[in-house]
């Protein structure tokens, strides 16, 4: 009964946090903050602000569920430890996070930039227009990729770390990530596919290394290449 309570109050929790998130869109309406001239600008950094405020909520509920886990993982880690070979992601041996994750960096977001500029192909978009916005556009992807981090990694490995073996609390990591994407950016099948990859990647990065350095890193690349594309869509010449 207490290892059912500790398994799955904090999956529970993780699924009502992102309930919050997808109703972001709703709430964000009501705000009126206005940074910019630009609708999107605005309506992200709106955005933005809600998702830190769930953030700031599942970092505290993360924090009481395993104190301990939780100062060992909310930290940067050890970015050059050895990882566990996984050949199907290219991770041989004895390969250091150090090499793995610079290696992922690239490819994942090789992949996705690839998968957005066919869906940029879709639109009359202008590149120029980028330049402008490029501080907000890393700012968004900053706060974006540190906010996913901690609810949909650190609020799973950090609790269910000890509990269940490194590869189940990945496969969990990547379903709760995975899922809501069917709505998201990329979405559908191959979106929710992506995200779950990635999800995965990324919780293993986490457990080798005691820390979200890389996790939080590669995430953040991804994110660029992501809300740039919707900047790009969204904005109207």
């Amino acid at each position: 009964m207490i290892l059912n309570y500790k398994f799955f109050l904090p999956i529970s929790l993780v699924v009502l946090y992102t309930i919050g998130i997808l109703s972001l869109g709703q709430w964000t309406k009501k705000m009126d903050y206005v940074v910019s001239n630009n609708l999107y600008i605005n309506s992200q950094f709106n955005f933005q602000i809600g998702l830190l405020v769930i953030t700031f909520i599942s970092l505290l509920t993360t924090y009481f569920l395993h104190k301990e886990n939780f100062a060992q993982y909310f930290s940067l880690g050890n970015i050059n430890a050895i990882g566990q070979e996984l050949k199907i992601f290219g991770i041989a041996k004895g390969d250091s996070w150090m090499k793995t994750g610079l290696s992922l960096s690239v490819l994942i977001s090789i992949v996705t930039g690839v998968f957005m500029y066919f869906q940029l192909k879709n639109h009359m978009v202008d590149y120029s227009i980028l330049k402008p916005a490029i501080l907000w556009i890393l700012l968004f992807s900053l706060t974006n990729s540190f906010a996913e981090e901690m609810i949909f990694r650190l609020g799973i490995v950090s609790p269910l770390s000890g509990l269940l073996s490194p590869i189940h609390i990945c496969f969990i990591s990547a379903i709760l990530f995975g899922l809501p994407h069917f709505a998201g950016m990329p979405s559908g099948i191959i979106g929710a596919t992506m995200a779950g990859v990635l999800g995965f990647v990324l919780t293993k990065s986490m457990l080798e290394t005691s820390g979200f350095f890389w996790a939080w890193f590669i995430h953040f690349l991804q994110d660029i290449i992501i809300i740039g594309s919707l900047y790009l869509i969204n904005t109207k010449l």
